[in-house]
């Protein structure tokens, strides 16, 4: 598989990536809604599905929806973790406005190698500046931007945004779950709390999972 990765432009990659987002969002990506996302022709998206079935990343077949097989997901995940890492980064670190950040991780993430990313994700967890000041569990005798703590997901008030630390095995089907994007190095917001406690409703890559909030506390997480 990590033959078949180095060797894929950047054009298949963004493909790959479109494909997850379709299926998380829509349960399906169709070669139709492939063109409509991506703002391609028809023919287009046909020579690049054949090229990615060719390398075993999709499954595609004509008049039907197109799907991830494990290596594709594998790869797709990939490029969105950077994406999300590098937009968070430009966003919320250095202070780039959303559009020009989104811009910028679009441009980046291909390029942006995993042992990079990985070093990215440190940071993050540790010293990244002014990343805890708005933390209400902080050190106060820590400067803001060094305090070393993690919170559970279930900590979080609606409307906050954190970086994935850690995922338990015991919130279940964490396999769904990544495949939505509930990730080791996403960024998750929550998005709305039932009145009663549960459920949960996080948004992880511009989708929305429902979740119940004894499952939170098996994420730890960074604010942001």
């Amino acid at each position: 598989m990590e033959e078949r990765q180095h060797k894929l432009s950047e054009n298949l990659e963004d493909y790959l990536e479109t494909i997850s987002s379709l299926e998380a969002k829509h349960g399906m990506a169709r070669p139709t809604d492939i063109a409509n996302a991506m703002n391609v022709k028809k023919p287009s998206v046909t020579a690049a599905l054949n090229a990615l079935a060719e390398r075993g990343l999709v499954e595609y077949e004509k008049y039907r929806p197109v799907t991830l097989t494990k290596d594709g997901k594998t790869v797709a995940d990939s490029v969105r973790r950077k994406h999300e890492l590098l937009s968070s980064f430009f966003t919320d670190v250095l202070g780039v406005n959303a559009s020009s950040a989104d811009l910028a991780a679009c441009k980046m993430e291909h390029a942006l190698e995993d042992g990079i990313m990985k070093k990215l994700v440190k940071f993050l967890k540790g010293l990244g500046g002014g990343m805890c000041c708005g933390c209400p569990n902080k050190n106060n005798k820590l400067a803001c931007g060094n305090c070393p703590h993690s919170i559970a997901l279930s900590d979080l008030p609606v409307g906050d945004r954190a970086l994935v630390l850690s995922i338990d095995s015991k919130i279940g089907n964490i396999g769904t779950y990544a495949g939505m994007g509930l990730t080791i190095g996403s960024i998750v917001e929550i998005v709305r709390i039932a009145p009663l406690g549960d459920p949960v409703l996080i948004k992880v890559h511009g989708s929305e999972i429902s979740m119940r909030k004894d499952q939170l506390k098996y994420i730890k997480v960074k604010r942001i």
